[in-house]
């Protein structure tokens, strides 16, 4: 029995010694596939930014307070507003007034029953006699005259044109004052029963226009001569004669520059502001309003036209505007203001009206405002030096 563990311990031992020594087995090759699977895809994960550890601060809840409807605060903006001055119908702030006018404004007043011209000093006030002017033409409208100016200065005051009657219904004669000698010259004449208005200077001082129209009124013209006496023609006087039949004038023509006049007429209804070249073309209206325009006359600068008007309710004011009809506003207060003359600034415009009673000479600036009563005792047709 012995024996026989051995032999078998003997023979495990070789056949484990045999499977050592052997070589190993040859692996199986396992073929290639011929078809290419795509590599998979590989979507990348994105990682949450690391987070900021922020402390986290609880509030203590805090109960209302009896007054608050709500525990939520609201903030309330405050806006304090100033309570504004009472003004008037107008906000429009009032400009500051301007300098203190200068010159002399010639104007009309009766004495002894005798029409007159008398002169002011605008600075001072004083008063001195002028010139002599007699019942010369004014047409009549709404009761009183069409208060067209019945005379101006030449540029550099140095002479005055102006109309003159002896009597009345006698021919009204245009002259020119040499303010400094006191002399005049006789011009032209109308017809008999015929009247003569509103002589304005051209801007160089050489030449006159006026208005003439026969004696029952029917016919009007504006005629031009030249201001030293001469004839434009070796036929005539007149450079231009511009007829206005069928037309009714209703009071002033002034001079500006460019060789512009304005004028104020009708054809068919209430009369309106023209401007006309002084050739007698081009005539533009430049109101076109239903109510009365009048007696229109031309700042120096030639930017700007005043003017009167019933516009307003029937009520007589003084009117600016540009010189293309824009920008009309009022000036005056009325009830009737009439016969606007410019200051050689620009700034002021005198005019005849009833604000004390009786009809005096007013100023106003060119804002409408710091209205100044000039004369005393009667005045009209005021006209201011160049």
């Amino acid at each position: 029995m012995k024996n026989t563990t051995w032999v078998l311990l003997i023979l495990l031992a070789f056949v484990s010694l045999t499977m050592a020594c052997s070589a190993p087995p040859t692996p199986t090759r396992v073929p290639t596939p011929t078809a290419t699977l795509p590599p998979p895809t590989i979507t990348p994960t994105r990682l949450p930014p690391t987070p900021t550890l922020v402390p986290t601060i609880t509030p203590i809840p805090v109960p209302p307070t009896p007054s608050q409807p709500s525990p939520t605060p609201t903030r309330t903006r405050v806006v304090i507003v100033a309570t504004p001055k009472p003004v008037g119908p107008t906000a429009t702030p009032v400009p500051a007034k301007p300098a203190a006018p200068q010159g002399q404004i010639a104007y009309r007043r009766t004495e002894d029953g005798v029409d007159r011209m008398a002169i002011m000093n605008v600075t001072t006030g004083g008063v001195t006699p002028f010139v002599t002017l007699g019942p010369t033409m004014d047409l009549t409208l709404d009761g009183h005259g069409t208060n067209a100016h019945v005379g101006e200065f030449a540029p550099g005051g140095a002479r005055f044109a102006y109309i003159y009657a002896g009597s009345p219904g006698a021919a009204n004669v245009l002259k020119v004052l040499d303010v400094a000698a006191g002399t005049d010259k006789q011009l032209y004449s109308s017809d008999a029963g015929g009247g003569l208005s509103s002589p304005t200077w051209s801007s160089d001082g050489k030449r006159l226009a006026f208005i003439k129209t026969n004696a029952d009124k029917s016919i009007w013209s504006l005629i031009i001569i030249p201001s030293d006496g001469t004839k434009c023609s070796s036929e005539r006087f007149e450079c231009l004669i511009k007829f206005g039949q069928g037309e009714n004038y209703r009071g002033g023509v002034s001079w500006g520059k460019e060789n512009l006049l304005t004028i104020s007429y009708n054809t068919d209804a209430a009369p309106d502001v023209y401007t006309i070249y002084a050739d007698g073309q081009g005539a533009v209206n430049r109101t076109k309003n239903p109510a009365d325009d009048i007696a229109p006359v031309w700042s120096l600068d030639g930017t700007k036209i005043a003017f009167s008007s019933n516009r307003d309710g029937g009520k007589w004011r003084i009117y600016v505007m540009n010189a293309d009809g824009s920008g009309v506003r009022a000036v005056s207060p009325g009830p009737l203001d009439v016969t606007p003359t410019w200051s050689p600034d620009g700034n002021w415009i005198a005019f005849s009206s009833v604000q004390s009673g009786s009809p005096d000479i007013w100023m106003v600036d060119v804002h409408g405002a710091n209205m100044t009563q000039l004369s005393k005792g009667g005045g009209s047709f005021p006209a201011w030096s160049r």
